[in-house]
């Protein structure tokens, strides 16, 4: 007897699978180095305008003085009275200050100074600093003495204005190390006679960071 015929298999149809559309590599680098060359550019220009900002404008706005006197031994007391105004001219980058410190001086010697709190200058800004500077028996040299008690009978005497301060930088996310500021405002010519603040001429500070 002849063997039965086996049962005819099923096959189930093949579906031949697409080809996957790759990248084309040529595109992918040259995209790859335009962003790179748009990310190198902005890190330079970032830098460069942190490490080398504009310089900063400083000029003394008006000036007065209070109480001034000169006791025979050539000690001064007065408290002066100034108006500085800070300009940051830079249109991206920001100013912290971290310190400063104003003082004033007759020809070079120190007769008063102050500390100023903290504070952050924003681009474009105009920032005015009132402040009073107190001379409390402060010995003066016979020059200085003698020539200050001469400018004080013609009515007016001339003094300085010294701002040190220590500054960063920020643009973006970019900060610069603290740096030394510092400005002086020369000459700073103050009626003694009047304490108002009104006809004082502007005088620009030379500044150096």
């Amino acid at each position: 007897m002849a063997p039965p015929n086996p049962p005819p298999r099923r096959t189930q149809p093949h579906h031949q699978a697409l080809p996957a559309r790759g990248l084309n590599p040529v595109l992918c680098i040259i995209v790859a180095l335009i962003l790179l060359g748009l990310l190198v550019g902005l890190a330079i220009l970032i830098t460069y305008l942190t490490l080398r900002p504009k310089r900063l404008v400083y000029t003394v706005e008006a000036a007065s003085v209070q109480d001034f006197a000169i006791a025979k031994d050539d000690h001064i007391s007065a408290k002066f009275n100034y108006v500085i105004k800070s300009y940051n001219p830079e249109k991206h980058v920001s100013v912290k200050y971290h310190s400063m410190r104003i003082s004033t001086a007759h020809h070079n010697q120190s007769v008063a100074h102050k500390e100023i709190p903290a504070f952050k200058q924003h681009p474009k800004n105009d920032t005015r600093i009132e402040t009073q500077l107190v001379s409390h028996n402060v010995a003066l040299s016979k020059f200085n003495a003698k020539d200050l008690r001469d400018e004080t009978t013609k009515g007016v005497i001339e003094m300085e204005v010294y701002i040190t301060a220590r500054v960063s930088y920020k643009t973006w996310i970019l900060r610069s190390r603290r740096r030394t500021l510092k400005a002086v405002c020369t000459p700073v010519m103050i009626d003694v006679k009047s304490n108002s603040l009104n006809g004082f001429q502007r005088v620009l500070c030379r500044t150096r960071l």
